[in-house]
């Protein structure tokens, strides 16, 4: 057989069939060898019994024979399936023949386990001492330009084979200490999530032309401008060379070899160069990144991860959650005619209300005062347009200090930005004594206060002002992630068509209808769910 094995008993084909086709074990690990991150095509992958053993199939160009023989347990929905990264692996499986189908509904991610115990350092290689093993990360085998086709099989096998063992190994470790129901959302969401990876949206090619025309005459009329004034805006070293000559003020990096030009340092420059650049970056970023690469394909995809550490769902390779709404997102368009989108209405609000149980905003979201417009409400009594009283209410759920109120607001006066805050801070008073609780207890204790379904988030190693702010911002963000995968969970019971979901909405290729109350009802904490229908994605 031309299996390879890994463990202390001699292989033997009898050994091989007992294991793993006659009488497998309830629980299993798989890993996947692919090409490389970014190449996903499959090379082979392991099984693990146990801790302690493990067998490779070669799949690379052909699977061998006794894959066959495998594939009816990785498609057996009695057999627990543990991933260290379930995203990733369940991606490249189905590429293998015969896979195409393999049951996800029995899975575990040990890396989702990790960060449900708040550890933040979760590569498997950092996780391997756990469990009183060593695991080898693929930067260390592979030399400059390697791709994992360019080692020895034996070697391959060896690092797949003990991947597998590893990940065995640490989901017995965490298994005690998590908590099965939370765990089990966090399980039931990957296969809806890849399947919208996979499924993606829908590009209008004429749309998409005409975008690219015009922000390429954008970015050639940027750096036209730039250009007449001797620098090129797409060097850093150059703009901010430029820009210090001229007069403005800039900070140096943290090697003190350049000056600080990212986009918080050149919204507070009156210089409308500083703007010009803004601008150029703008625009040459969604063509270079978006755009242009979108010619001649008929789709654009993603894909999501469950990697942040407050949990909510990121995305990446071509991360739609970063195309601003309107016109660059208005080349994507339904398969059906129609996008169905819902949103959830002023989610970090309303849970820091709930959280905080603060009267005022009590009154406006329950009793409806101002017609529940929190930033009416707070532009009223602040003596601010609402515009402003907004930003300042968003910053406030992320923690805010005047700084960061300085930044997002784009007010220069840190004064003024303290007078904001003091302001907010004595009209919603129970909030701010929230506010002013989890700041102390996170940093005295390491850890945030629980999310509105009991996770505490490991706060990181970090000085006290980010400490305490994201005291504040986690246990929201926590929240609203929680919030945002059981409204996809129940979608997919409905049988709903997902195409794409970005921070709190979530968007059907349908004229369908959403299950309003249920979405409305899921955290203790009713939350709007706000639907259109459109022809374009917005």
């Amino acid at each position: 057989m031309s299996i390879i094995y890994y463990s202390k008993q001699e292989f033997s084909k009898e050994l091989f069939m007992e294991r793993l086709v006659y009488s497998p074990p309830p629980v299993i690990a798989v890993d996947v060898e692919t090409v490389s991150l970014k190449e996903r095509m499959p090379l082979g992958f392991a099984i693990a019994t146990s801790p302690d053993e493990a067998f490779y199939f070669n799949v690379y160009p052909e699977p061998e024979p006794e894959v066959a023989l495998v594939i009816p347990l990785l498609k057996n929905p009695n057999i627990k399936k543990v991933f260290h990264n379930a995203l990733f692996d369940l991606r490249a499986l189905p590429l293998i023949d015969g896979l195409e189908e393999i049951d996800r509904s029995n899975i575990a991610d040990t890396n989702i386990m990790a960060l449900l115990q708040g550890i933040l350092d979760r590569k498997l290689h950092q996780l391997a001492p756990y469990v009183g093993k060593f695991a080898t990360p693929a930067d260390e085998i592979l030399k400059p330009g390697q791709t994992m086709m360019d080692i020895p099989n034996e070697k391959r096998a060896e690092k797949c084979c003990n991947d597998a063992q590893v990940t065995l190994a640490l989901y017995h470790y965490f298994l005690p200490k998590t908590d099965p129901e939370y765990f089990k959302v966090e399980m039931e969401v990957i296969p809806i999530l890849i399947d919208m990876s996979l499924r993606g949206l829908k590009v209008n090619q004429r749309d998409r032309a005409e975008l690219e025309a015009k922000l390429e005459a954008e970015v050639s009329y940027y750096r036209k401008l730039c250009e007449e004034e001797g620098f090129n805006p797409a060097s850093n070293q150059q703009v901010g060379y430029i820009l210090a000559k001229r007069g403005n003020f800039l900070p140096f990096t943290r090697s003190r070899k350049n000056l600080k030009v990212d986009e918080e340092q050149l919204e507070f420059l009156d210089d409308p160069l500083a703007q010009v650049v803004l601008m150029f970056r703008k625009a040459n970023k969604l063509l270079t990144t978006y755009i242009r690469p979108l010619a001649g394909e008929d789709r654009i995809y993603t894909e999501y991860n469950l990697d942040a550490i407050v949990g909510r769902i990121s995305s990446s390779n071509r991360n739609l959650q970063n195309i601003p709404p309107g016109e660059p997102r208005n080349i994507f368009m339904p398969d059906s005619g129609t996008f169905t989108t819902g949103d959830f209405s002023q989610e970090h609000l309303r849970i820091m209300m709930y959280k905080s149980g603060d009267r005022l905003m009590q009154r406006v979201y329950l009793e409806g005062e101002m017609g529940g417009d929190i930033h009416e409400f707070t532009a009223r009594e602040l003596g601010i347009p609402r515009k402003l009283a907004k930003t300042i209410n968003y910053a406030i759920a992320y923690g805010a200090t005047p700084k960061t109120i300085s930044a997002q607001a784009k007010i220069k006066d840190l004064q003024r930005c303290a007078y904001f805050l003091d302001k907010w801070f004595q009209l919603f008073r129970d909030a701010a004594e929230w506010i002013k609780g989890v700041q102390e207890e996170g940093w005295r204790t390491g850890w945030a206060e629980p999310t509105l379904f009991g996770r505490r988030i490991k706060l990181p190693d970090e000085s006290e002002d980010s400490v305490k702010r994201k005291a504040v911002n986690y246990p929201i963000l926590g929240s609203d992630g929680e919030i945002m995968k059981r409204a996809l969970i129940i979608c997919k019971k409905y049988n709903l068509p997902l195409a794409v979901t970005v921070h709190d909405s979530i968007t059907c290729d349908g004229d369908i209808e959403f299950p309003v109350e249920e979405l409305e009802n899921i955290a203790p904490v009713h939350i709007p769910f706000e639907v259109k229908k459109t022809l374009r994605w917005e």
